[in-house]
């Protein structure tokens, strides 16, 4: 099977839904392609010539009326995929650079045509499942997963302990919800430092031992990605609304893989993947985070306890084992 995927370029979004499993699908014997039709990288990757010949294309996330008509004719000669990962209807004000895009008419208008031209709609979750079930008849949940090899990184080892947190720009209204518990634990633990990577959300907790580390896309430098992950305690805060509850556990997976206890909020993707008081913490009431950060920062057993029963869980959510989950719907398409 010729498998054909394009892709927005360097995200996160591109890295695990089409990049990773692709690269997957390869090493069993599927030819698969993916490409990036993100302004990154010039966006003319996903052209009618590069699509030709392939039994499935994946389009990830396309969301452009000009690029419909060349959809359209291809589901003449393939079976069409459209790929998605975030609840586009339900994009608040505060997400600003997203709800600059898809809160756009024409945007939504072409995100829900792509899906109902599809003979196929993956997403990451049941909830976006039943988001776009709305739109398309012939939904997969196809959950994120990781590559083997971050299990087998060196252990983190800053000079100084550390809590951190990664993340892009949409997690502004998700920030606010550690920036005083983080504040005052750093003023209680000075022996104690906290580093963003990503977005740079330091104003939130305004505190000098606040670090901040520019993105690594990990679709540019996979190692270094995952590497930079590196502190004793990680946090995952989300706010409880609609566009949330769409969301993967991705976050909680990485620090999971890297051997770091996770605290996060109480919040639907957390809390069908962190067990409680065994890989982590989830936080149900606000003083909880101050609380959580203390025990773990107060023992190091349980921080190592904690890790080594986290990373564990992360060998179940490997690609390796994952990647029949894209097998299977794509060859699912054939037999249809």
């Amino acid at each position: 099977m010729r498998i054909f995927g394009g892709h927005d370029g360097g995200s996160g979004c591109a890295w695990y839904r089409v990049i990773l499993p692709f690269a997957e699908l390869a090493k069993h014997g599927y030819e698969t392609t993916a490409v990036s039709s993100s302004k990154r990288d010039g966006g003319k990757g996903a052209t009618r010539q590069a699509m030709a010949g392939h039994d499935v294309i994946v389009a990830q996330k396309w969301d452009n009326h000009a690029g419909l008509g060349v959809w359209r004719r291809q589901a003449l000669r393939s079976k069409l995929v459209y790929e998605l990962d975030d609840d586009m209807f339900s994009i608040e004000p505060v997400n600003f650079a997203s709800w600059q895009q898809f809160s756009r008419p024409e945007v939504r208008d072409a995100v829900v045509h792509a899906a109902q031209t599809a003979d196929l709609v993956t997403v990451s979750t049941e909830p976006l499942a039943e988001v776009m079930r709305e739109y398309a008849a012939n939904v997969a949940v196809l959950p994120n997963h990781i590559p083997g090899w971050v299990l087998d990184l060196p252990a983190p080892a800053g000079e100084r302990p550390a809590v951190g947190w990664h993340g892009g720009a949409s997690h502004g209204t998700d920030i606010r919800l550690i920036g005083r518990p983080v504040r005052e634990f750093l003023n209680r633990h000075p022996g104690w430092d906290a580093v963003m990577i990503g977005a740079d959300y330091r104003n939130a907790v305004r505190h000098e031992r606040c670090g901040y580390v520019p993105w690594v896309h990990v679709t540019d430098a996979p190692e270094a990605f995952y590497t930079a992950i590196d502190w004793d305690i990680g946090l995952a805060p989300l706010q409880l609304n609609v566009f949330n509850r769409s969301k993967s556990h991705i976050k909680a997976l990485e620090y999971a893989a890297r051997g770091i206890p996770v605290i996060a909020s109480d919040a639907e993707p957390y809390n069908r993947f962190v067990l409680h008081g065994v890989t982590g913490f989830l936080v149900r009431q606000d003083h909880e985070w101050l609380k959580y950060l203390e025990e773990l920062a107060g023992d190091e057993g349980l921080r190592r306890s904690m890790g080594a029963k986290a990373k564990e869980q992360a060998r179940a959510w490997t690609i390796e084992q994952g990647w029949k989950l894209w097998a299977d719907a794509y060859e699912g398409l054939m037999v249809r």
